[in-house]
């Protein structure tokens, strides 16, 4: 239903850490190169389709975040400008020479921390149903709260399981739905360990303050949305365009959480535009 080629992990270390990432491509690429970066609980699948789709034509070198994936899982503290200089470091090992970003969920919200603590790094930046200026109210509510108890509790597995099967939506094809959650979503969330998951979702609701990063972030910029709720709710586009009125907006045809797979044409063809046309601005 879903059949892609699959990866090597390749493995660099960071002051003791191995982070991974996987890399595709044809010898001559065009430019610029493509780097991708998962979100929550997640890992380089989530961008499969675009993975096979655009190393067609481009470097693309998708990541597996510190503790994620096939990367190490060192007991620290997991934030959102640590992940960014994670990925700078990886840039600058791989030689990439202005790539153009591109964050699912949580890896949309790193990808403009990346951006805006390196202005230098990147050509373009392109975030996926991410929550990116989430309101200082959303640190209150009873929802984020029983959802950082549940992840910070007994139950870690069981609610996180349930937290990905939930944001997925019910727009797909039943079966195609299980397919990509028990081929995609499910073993990179089983594989993040507790401290990890805990940290990263802690440090980004309760710590994190997206707005230095925006102000600082003038490459052209696009956010690619889905119909989630909670995300809709919650990451503020109107105040992104206040602080990066190069952003352009696109949506996701009936799609949940995981457009990149559900939807994978769609996406593809966004971001293609945003290649060929976004990025003259």
């Amino acid at each position: 239903m879903l059949d892609y080629p699959t990866l090597k992990p390749v493995f660099m270390t960071r002051d003791g850490v191995r982070l991974a990432h996987f890399e595709a491509g044809p010898s001559v690429p065009r430019k610029p190169p493509l780097i991708l970066i998962n979100g929550w609980t997640g890992d380089h699948g989530i961008f499969t389709p675009q993975i096979t789709y655009f190393a067609r034509s481009r470097r693309v070198v998708a990541v597996d975040l510190r503790g994620h994936g096939a990367s190490d899982t060192p007991v620290q503290e997991y934030t959102m400008e640590g992940f960014a200089d994670d990925i700078a470091w990886q840039c600058r090992q791989l030689g990439l020479e202005k790539p153009v970003v591109i964050g699912h969920s949580l890896g949309g919200a790193i990808a403009l921390a990346l951006c805006g603590r390196y202005p230098d790094l990147a050509s373009g930046m392109i975030m996926i149903d991410s929550i990116v200026m989430p309101p200082p109210v959303m640190r209150d509510s009873a929802e984020v709260r029983r959802l950082l108890d549940g992840i910070g509790g007994p139950d870690y597995l069981a609610v996180s399981r349930a937290n990905a099967w939930a944001i997925g939506c019910d727009y797909d094809d039943p079966l195609r739905r299980k397919v990509i959650f028990d081929s995609y979503i499910l073993p990179p969330c089983e594989n993040t360990p507790q401290h990890v998951a805990y940290s990263a979702i802690r440090n980004f609701v309760l710590n994190h303050d997206p707005v230095p990063a925006a102000r600082n972030c003038r490459i052209p910029l696009a956010y690619i949305s889905a119909d989630v709720p909670l995300v809709n709710r919650a990451r503020d586009l109107e105040r992104l365009k206040e602080l990066c009125p190069q952003l352009v907006v696109a949506k996701t045809l009936l799609a949940g959480h995981f457009n990149t797979l559900e939807v994978a044409d769609q996406v593809n063809a966004m971001i293609d535009r945003f290649l060929s046309v976004g990025m003259r601005k």
